[in-house]
């Protein structure tokens, strides 16, 4: 029998994901209508004019689901630790667990994104629109879907995971240590971006201040290293955490 039961890394995972099924779920359904209704009024010129040369609208949303899963991350250890301890899931295992999940919901994520692009891209040919990029990425047009995929998922595992260590710091310390780890928690989402060199981050470090991105081998490497130190941080934090009542 014990052979057949699932290892507690993945039922910590999907525990999480069942419970922020609907919110994940209702979260894309809105942000999603809402798109669509501006696409509609911008076909319809009803904001802008027939002459319209449009930068990514779809590229701009993008900070929306990256604050969002902000936020959802600040969540994960206080609301969830305690229970799964209290059932026996060690605190490894737990972390081994919701960095699944961030692996998992920022894939998710990130194909939705990936999406986006060529979807937008056919309706500004059907219109004989020009699409410009508003900031520098990793791609350059919209048909590079796999460095599209790859940009965003490391940018949502950040935010995702600076959630994250926000919220494991107000669990393991008290306020006040709590809020200067806070603080210090927005940089690995900060360092993402400028791995990366993407976003408004990425358009001061090229135009501001001439710095230019490292080849893609480099970007890779140290992408994949800011999201290591995100784990090993929470890790570290929790590993001999004394376990509290829920916060909420």
């Amino acid at each position: 029998m014990s052979s057949k039961r699932k290892h507690p890394v993945l039922n910590v995972a999907q525990h999480m994901m069942h419970t922020f099924r609907w919110t994940i779920f209702f979260y894309w359904v809105i942000f999603i209508l809402i798109y669509i209704g501006i696409g509609i009024l911008t076909n319809a010129e009803a904001i802008v004019g027939p002459d319209f040369e449009g930068q990514e609208v779809w590229e701009s949303t993008t900070i929306s689901p990256r604050v969002f899963l902000l936020v959802i991350g600040i969540l994960l250890t206080p609301a969830s630790l305690a229970s799964f301890v209290s059932s026996g899931v060690t605190r490894k295992h737990f972390v081994g667990g919701v960095s699944l999940v961030l692996v998992l919901f920022s894939a998710i994520f990130a194909l939705i994104l990936t999406i986006g692009y060529p979807v937008e891209q056919f309706i500004y040919d059907k219109n004989n629109w020009t699409l410009e990029l508003n900031n520098p990425h990793l791609f350059s047009s919209s048909l590079e879907l796999g460095w599209i995929f790859f940009e965003y998922f490391c940018l949502f595992f950040a935010y995702f995971g600076s959630g994250w260590l926000i919220g494991s710091g107000f669990y393991r310390f008290n306020w006040k240590i709590g809020v200067l780890i806070s603080v210090a928690a927005l940089l690995p989402m900060m360092a993402m971006e400028a791995v990366l060199s993407s976003d408004w981050i990425g358009n001061l470090l090229q135009t501001g201040l001439e710095v230019e991105r490292a080849s893609l081998a480099a970007v890779i490497v140290l992408a994949f290293a800011v999201m290591l130190c995100i784990v090993a941080l929470n890790f570290i934090m929790l590993r001999r955490v004394s376990i509290r009542k829920k916060l909420f």
